[in-house]
């Protein structure tokens, strides 16, 4: 069984950084990023083989702050960090359709698939 466990990197005001993982007793700090990634990941995997019933209990949610027009924050998937979008068509598509996604709906003008008689 695969389980993912979030890990919070900050920079501290003299350079080093601190990692841990939120809901679990597991911190490390380092000189700098990679040092501390190796630290946690090294601290977490002791953890896990002297507590391996512990389970990940945080949810990571994102703030994403706008200060177009009216500023506000919303909270959002994590998905945000690693920027998915919908394509512009497939926006456009789920607009036309009055849905949130799906594909662009088959036109008169679209090709049948291979091997189908169209109805």
């Amino acid at each position: 069984m695969t389980l993912l466990y979030p890990i919070v990197l900050e920079a501290e005001d003299n350079g080093a950084t601190s990692a841990y993982v939120p809901g679990l007793p597991v911190y490390a700090a380092a000189d700098n990023a990679a040092k501390a990634e190796r630290a946690i990941r090294e601290a977490l995997t002791a953890y896990l083989a002297a507590h391996p019933e512990s389970r990940p209990g945080a949810r990571v949610r994102v703030a994403r702050y706008s200060d177009k027009g009216t500023t506000k924050v919303d909270i959002v998937s994590v998905a945000a960090l690693v920027g998915a979008r919908r394509s512009a068509t497939k926006a456009r598509a789920s607009r036309a359709n009055g849905q949130l996604g799906g594909r662009p709906r088959k036109t008169a003008t679209s090709s049948p698939r291979l091997g189908k008689t169209p109805r």
